[in-house]
């Protein structure tokens, strides 16, 4: 098939989703992109662009679209009624996001997320945590609706929607040749990872908090600060750059093989967030082989295994802490006992499972009558 793919948040996961399953898929992808910023503009307006930049059915012939949640299908699919039936991928949504401090939730932005869900021939959740809680929010606004309520929109919406988690580019991470340590400090000095956003749903506050109280008790580690970062970061960065200096032995987001290399130098990787849909970031340090420290909520039950979860979850800072301190002070040989094992199983999220999964999903728009394999759940 023919697909034209539409990214008009063309970085960070949306960009990896993008070029990892392009590059694997049987399907030949026309991808068409705008750079990853201005998400309001994105997605309330790109649809107006998009109309006029695609080119038109006479000129060139898709059988079907992909396109992601940060652009206004509807409003595309009226502009341009040439264009093929779409497969809408939903990376996040905008009933759930969580707000800064002031900020006031426009929940025109939701709605439109909705829209896009009916408009669309097939839908794709990233996980059943972001489309189950994208329902509920719906729910509870619906409650506050004064009235003209649409009766079936959230039936329609749940019975249309499927689940296909993304695919971690595991061999990649497992290529990654190991580079010599740091020779500044000893190498069994334990490396915690932080590979997430600089960005406050990841809850930085929280996590280098701890790291400073451990600090403070002189537990020794050593801490890599990756992750995509911004031209505005939260505060808790500059002050982990300044209490945690002598810890801190990377501060960059690095090219994805130097990024990788990292990961596989790691023993711990953390999480602290209150918002997450998948988790990227953590699958691809436990493939790695880093052990994961991960909230009870959000996504994290859903995407890791139930037989770790005793081990890495906990439920208040106080318990991430204690489970920190405990495992720092570990035999780096105990510790590969627990890792090796998760490290195996993550990699049943591999691009080359999830892509075949995509690929039966975007054939499924365009032959609803066929018997193609797809998600259930």
């Amino acid at each position: 098939m023919d697909i034209l793919f539409i990214e008009t948040f063309y970085a960070g996961s949306h960009r990896n989703f993008a070029d990892r399953w392009i590059s694997r898929s049987r399907h030949k992808h026309y991808l068409f992109t705008l750079p990853g910023r201005f998400w309001k503009w994105r997605q309330a307006g790109s649809a107006l662009y998009l109309a006029e930049k695609i080119p038109e059915s006479r000129e060139m012939k898709f059988d079907a679209m992909v396109v992601s949640g940060m652009t206004d299908l509807a409003h595309l699919k009226t502009l341009r009624p040439d264009l093929p039936p779409a497969m809408l991928y939903i990376h996040e949504n905008q009933f759930s996001y969580p707000l800064q401090a002031g900020e006031k939730r426009d929940f025109r932005y939701g709605l439109t997320d909705l829209v896009n869900i009916l408009s669309a021939e097939t839908v794709i959740f990233n996980s059943r945590y972001n489309r189950d809680s994208f329902l509920e929010e719906c729910r509870k606004l619906f409650q506050r609706l004064p009235d003209a309520l649409p009766e079936k929109a959230l039936e329609k919406a749940s019975e249309k929607s499927r689940v296909i988690h993304p695919g971690i580019d595991t061999e990649g991470i497992h290529r990654a040749a190991v580079e010599s340590e740091d020779s500044s400090l000893p190498e069994q000095i334990p490396l915690i990872i932080w590979n997430h956003r600089h960005e406050h749903d990841k809850n930085p506050e929280e996590a280098f908090r701890i790291l400073e109280n451990l600090r403070n008790q002189k537990v020794p580690f050593r801490l890599a600060l990756l992750g995509e970062r911004f031209s505005r970061t939260p505060e808790a960065f500059t002050r982990a750059r300044r209490v945690l200096s002598g810890n801190i032995v990377v501060d960059d987001f690095p090219p994805v093989n130097e990024y990788y290399r990292w990961l596989k130098k790691g023993d711990f990787v953390i999480s602290t967030a209150v918002q997450e849909n998948f988790g990227i970031s953590v699958l691809e340090a436990s493939a790695a082989g880093c052990w994961p420290l991960l909230p009870r909520r959000l996504a994290y039950p859903e995407v890791m295994p139930s037989w770790v979860q005793g081990a890495c979850f906990w439920d208040t800072g106080e318990e991430l802490e204690g489970k920190l301190k405990k495992l720092l002070g570990m035999e780096k040989k105990q510790r590969n006992r627990l890792t090796e094992p998760l490290s195996r199983w993550v990699s049943d999220y591999c691009w080359a499972n999830q892509t075949e999964k995509l690929d039966n999903a975007a054939e499924s728009v365009v032959s609803p009558g066929r018997n193609i394999p797809l998600p259930k759940n």
